[in-house]
């Protein structure tokens, strides 16, 4: 049984107001613990643990050298990240999904009103704007039905969340292996530990000053490198052995920050995403120098200690 396979059991109207003033939205049970300030990392400070989101502290790496397997296997993902870019065959759904969402949070700008009409011709988006509206956090009385009652509620960050949660999610539906297979499970794996990364990482730049939404979208995203990871090996029919070394997991978390590095260099979603994603293609995960790489190997380490 692999690792993978035992570990993934017009008129000017007024603009959207900003929410009142209050805490991030409570976190998913994945990542329920207090934001804490972030601590920098210096670059002569030890590599942080793993953060395989499947591994969640059961599984002791072998303490010997690699193998000639693994050794093949990070040259199959080293030739991905010497491309000029992913190809769209590993990372399928991303060429069409992200620019929409450019184009959905532009319109996070517009009157209230045509907002809302806008919204409503996504029912998708919709009724997470309505769930996220009537949810403990945001309701006051009741049940909210009114798309533009609900947009006020929740606000500029609100609606730019659920935009986001929405429309990125098709990035992670399979497209690897046959059903049921590890490299299948462990995709279907992602989204649920995305959502869980991006609610600590969202929490986690606040609280070191950085824009939330930075970190919401890092955490939506920086999984999109796991899945060129798989895809990658997929294609080249190559299987993760069932009890790696230590050397071999740590050069492959590094490999897997750069790829997502590289697929989001195409993602100028805001300023700071951008300036992280080429961080991560350049320096990678321990020594990434972008304050919002501390909000990431933070979140990391939480989700990867609460995520069964």
């Amino acid at each position: 049984m692999s690792w993978f396979k035992r570990l993934w059991s017009p008129a000017v109207a007024q603009p959207v107001a900003p929410a009142p003033s209050k805490p991030s939205p409570p976190v998913p049970a994945a990542a329920v613990a207090p934001a804490q300030p972030v601590a920098s990392t210096a670059a002569n400070e030890p590599a942080p643990p793993p953060f395989i989101p499947w591994l969640a502290g059961q599984w002791t790496p072998a303490m010997k050298p690699m193998t000639a397997h693994e050794q093949h296997t990070l040259e199959i993902l080293q030739a991905v990240l010497d491309l000029p870019t992913v190809p769209d065959a590993l990372l399928p759904r991303a060429a069409e999904v992200v620019p929409q969402l450019i184009a959905l949070l532009r319109e996070t700008q517009l009157p209230l009103q045509a907002i809302a009409q806008r919204v409503s011709k996504e029912p998708l988006l919709a009724a997470e704007v309505l769930r996220l509206a009537s949810s403990p956090y945001y309701r006051a009385q009741g049940e909210v039905t009114d798309l533009e009652q609900g947009i006020r509620l929740i606000g500029s960050a609100g609606l730019q969340s659920a935009i986001a949660r929405v429309v990125l999610k098709p990035i992670y539906r399979s497209t690897v292996g046959t059903a049921g297979s590890p490299h299948a499970r462990a995709i279907a794996r992602l989204w649920e530990h995305s959502e869980a990364l991006a609610e600590r990482a969202a929490d986690l730049a606040d609280a070191a000053g950085q824009a939330g939404f930075d970190g919401y979208l890092l955490g939506m995203l920086h999984d999109t490198g796991w899945k060129v990871t798989i895809a990658s090996l997929d294609k080249a029919k190559y299987t993760l052995v069932e009890q790696p070394t230590a050397a071999f997991v740590g050069e492959l978390v590094e490999l897997t920050h750069r790829l997502f590095g590289l697929a989001a260099q195409r993602w100028a979603i805001t300023p700071g995403f951008a300036a992280l994603a080429a961080d991560a293609r350049a320096n990678g995960l321990a020594r990434g120098q972008q304050p919002l790489a501390d909000v990431l190997r933070q979140a990391l380490r939480h989700c990867a200690s609460n995520v069964g």
